[in-house]
C-alpha cells in the first residue's frame, strides 16, 4: 500500500521497450462487419507509436483522460477553485497540483496511467480493443475497490484509522461519503451517483475477506458472505 508504488507514465515507459511501428488501437476496421468480429487490419494512417502517444496521443486514450478529466471535476467539493483538466504534464507528473483538491490523488493518477497500461496488453494478448468510455468505467471501479479495501486494511487489519482517514477523508469530495457509525465495526463507505448503489460496510467487507481466506485454505470455489457490491 506504499504510496511510492504507485505507477506513473515514466516508470511504466520502462517495461514497454519494443513499441509496435504502428498504434493498434488507432487500426481502422478491415471490413464492414470485421467489429462484430473484433477484427482489426493495419492501416496506412494509423500514428507511429511512441510513449508519447501510447499514454496521451491515442484518440481512444485522449477520450479516457477527457472522462477522467469530467469525472474529478464532478466530485471536487470546492467549485471556486480553477477547472480541472488532465494534460500531458500531469499524465507525466502526476495530479500533483490537485493534490488538495481531490482525495488521494496519486492513487487516482497511478490506476488511471495503470488502466491505460492494463489495455494496452489486452489488446496486444487477446485482441481485446476497449474504447475510452470502457476503460474509464473499468478505472472508476477499480478505484471503487481500492477505496473499500483500504478501508479494510486501515481498520480491521492493522488497526490503524487514520491511515485510511488521511488517504481518502483529508479532502472532501461529492462521491462518496464516510459514516463512522456508533463503533468501527459500523463504519460505512456509501458512493453517490453510480448505477448500483454501492456500499461496504466494515463488518461486511470483513466477512468476504475472512470467506475468502477459508476458501483459499480449503480450494473451495469462493463464496463470499455479504460481499461489497461494487458497480
Amino acid at each position: 500500500m506504499a504510496h511510492a508504488a504507485v505507477p506513473t507514465a515514466s516508470k511504466l515507459s520502462h517495461y514497454i521497450p519494443d513499441l509496435p511501428p504502428e498504434c493498434k488501437f488507432c487500426y481502422t476496421l478491415s471490413e464492414p462487419n470485421a467489429a462484430d468480429n473484433g477484427a482489426v487490419s493495419n492501416s496506412q494512417n494509423a500514428p507511429r507509436e511512441t510513449i508519447v502517444h501510447y499514454f496521451w496521443l491515442c484518440t481512444r486514450i485522449q477520450d479516457f483522460w477527457q472522462r477522467v478529466s469530467c469525472f474529478l471535476q464532478g466530485i471536487r467539493e470546492d467549485t471556486s477553485v480553477p477547472v480541472f483538466k488532465v494534460d500531458l504534464h500531469a499524465v507525466v507528473m502526476g495530479f500533483g497540483a490537485w493534490a488538495r483538491k481531490i482525495p488521494n490523488a496519486d492513487v487516482l493518477h497511478g490506476l488511471a496511467v495503470w488502466e491505460i497500461f492494463r489495455t494496452r496488453a489486452e489488446l496486444s494478448l487477446d485482441g481485446k480493443r476497449l474504447d475510452g468510455l470502457a476503460m474509464f468505467l473499468r478505472w472508476k471501479s477499480t478505484v471503487i475497490a481500492r477505496i473499500l479495501h483500504d478501508f479494510y486494511y486501515s481498520y480491521s487489519m492493522i488497526k490503524a484509522p487514520h491511515k485510511f482517514e488521511k488517504r481518502w477523508l483529508a479532502e472532501s469530495n461529492r462521491w462518496y461519503h464516510f459514516d463512522p457509525g456508533d463503533d468501527e465495526l459500523d463504519g460505512k463507505i456509501s458512493f453517490r451517483n453510480e448505477s448500483q448503489q454501492v456500499a461496504g460496510c466494515l463488518h461486511h467487507i470483513i466477512q468476504y475477506h475472512q470467506q475468502s481466506a477459508r476458501d483459499d485454505d480449503t480450494n473451495a470455489p469462493a463464496a463470499p458472505v455479504n460481499p461489497p457490491n461494487v458497480a
